[in-house]
């Protein structure tokens, strides 16, 4: 009996990629353009002039460290697979993986297109399901701890607004939400079978194709075992890939600051961090733009830091963690789809 292959999730079409970018590109300039003018110009073009080339550069290469640290946490999710990931083919992955996330599909277009390439490097249906969700729930969890701490710190230096507590009391729950559902279907996999079969022939009436519950029940199963795979484990090793993650981020933050010529409080700079970093990920803007920056921006000018090194750190920082990863993501899909198709 042939085995039924196994459907994976395509590639967002090119032209709503490129229609994405496009929209993506002229919000950036928009917001690049207006940004600055919260400051005098001409004092922020002397701050962009005076910073230090050598703190920019390290703070360029903790932003690389950053993104090894993703590549770290894939490994360490799959690393229970016959076919291992490198660190480096990790954090390949996951740039390449966000950047068409962003623009085509948002957390389940990086889930699923991470899904597919680890599909094709031979990774098992269940590990590859954990290497596209784990590092999400991972990494969002570490930045709602960072949030929290930010937040305490506001509400402590008095701070905050009825507004600010409640985004982050929504993400929170939604974090929560998320891991209690989680809990649930590691908790109650019997009924977790039977319900996603169901869900599954609703799915197929509604779109009048067929489906085959066994597939549905053989999915599970290997989604079931690769947890508890990494659950026997231990957490030890994604845990510290996320926290690396985060950790390297904040870091590339304060060490644009030190260009500057500005030193920031380890407790200021997580609370200007978390929370605007937090809020843009509730938000249906693409990759958070100009939500992240312009709190970003009024909580460091709350917190004490001049504007006009606030807006320059700002712009910098967010040019090295999220437009320099895009597009070298979107330039990295042909080669990823390329070399996984030859491995395959």
């Amino acid at each position: 009996m042939s085995a039924i292959p196994e459907p994976v999730p395509p590639l967002p079409p090119r032209s709503k990629v490129r229609r994405r970018l496009f929209l993506l590109i002229m919000l950036g300039l928009a917001l690049y353009f207006v940004l600055p003018q919260f400051a005098k110009i001409q004092q922020a073009l002397q701050v962009a002039s005076s910073l230090s080339i050598t703190f920019v550069t390290l703070s360029l290469c903790a932003e690389v460290l950053s993104y090894l640290g993703s590549g770290y946490l894939l490994r360490t999710v799959v690393r229970r697979g016959d076919t291992p990931v490198s660190v480096v083919d990790g954090a390949l992955l996951t740039v390449g993986a966000n950047s068409v996330g962003t623009l085509g599909g948002g957390v389940i277009g990086t889930a699923g297109l991470t899904y597919l390439w680890l599909r094709r490097r031979g990774v098992s249906p269940g590990t590859a399901g954990l290497g596209g969700w784990m590092p999400i729930f991972l990494n969002n969890a570490t930045l709602a701890v960072v949030s929290l701490i930010g937040l305490f710190t506001l509400i402590f230096l008095r701070r905050f607004s009825g507004i600010l507590v409640l985004a982050l009391a929504l993400a929170v729950l939604i974090l929560a939400g998320g891991f209690g559902t989680l809990l649930w279907c590691i908790t109650h996999r019997a009924i977790l079978t039977t319900l996603a079969t169901k869900l599954a022939r609703l799915a197929a009436k509604i779109r009048r194709k067929p489906v085959d519950p066994g597939v549905i029940e053989a999915a599970i199963a290997r989604a079931l075992d690769a947890w508890d795979a990494l659950s026997d484990g231990g957490w030890t090793g994604p845990a510290t890939g996320a926290v690396l993650n985060t950790g390297f981020d904040m870091l590339t933050l304060e060490l644009l600051f030190l260009a500057a010529g500005h030193s920031v409080n380890p407790l200021v700079l997580t609370a200007g961090y978390g929370v605007p970093q937090l809020l843009g990920k509730l938000t249906v803007v693409l990759g958070g733009v100009g939500v992240v920056e312009a709190s970003m921006v009024g909580l460091f000018a709350i917190l004490g830091v001049a504007r006009p090194v606030a807006v320059v750190v700002v712009i910098v920082y967010r040019l090295f963690s999220f437009w320099m990863p895009t597009l070298a993501g979107v330039a990295l899909v042909p080669y990823l789809e390329h070399r996984e198709n030859r491995a395959q």
